[in-house]
């Protein structure tokens, strides 16, 4: 089911959630893995990630650093929109890139202003000493 800001999803369980933003995301589980154990071998990452993201796992379990990276492979929007659902919060609307970008422009702007604010005060002061 597409989510295009009408239609809500809805999710059996978090791994259901995880799954799906893994499926729209474009990559597949073996890139993923790779990103999420480093250093093993590809059999052995996917197989790590695949027990991980299985309910009847007991032995192989995510990280928050590692779901957090998950997250950010993939569409975190699912994991999100789960946790709000399982414990009763609206879903929030996510911003839009290119206000959120202005948003950050604007914010740097500011912060470059302050720096030569600051500077400008600091040669002042050098040079009445």
């Amino acid at each position: 089911m597409s989510n295009n800001g009408q239609q809500p999803l809805f999710y059996e369980d978090i791994y259901d959630a995880i799954e799906k933003a893994i499926g729209v995301s474009g990559k597949t589980k073996k890139e993923l893995a790779m990103i999420l154990y480093p250093g093993r071998q590809i059999d052995t990452a996917k197989s790590l990630l695949s027990r991980a993201l299985s309910p009847e796992n007991t032995d192989v379990h995510l990280s928050i650093e590692m779901l957090i990276t998950l997250l950010k492979e993939t569409r975190s929007d699912d994991f999100i929109y789960y946790l709000c659902d399982e414990f009763g919060f609206e879903r929030p609307h996510k911003k839009d890139t290119a206000s959120f970008e202005r948003e950050i422009k604007n914010q740097v702007k500011g912060l470059k202003e302050q720096l030569n604010t600051i500077a400008r005060g600091l040669e002042q002061m050098e040079r009445t000493k």
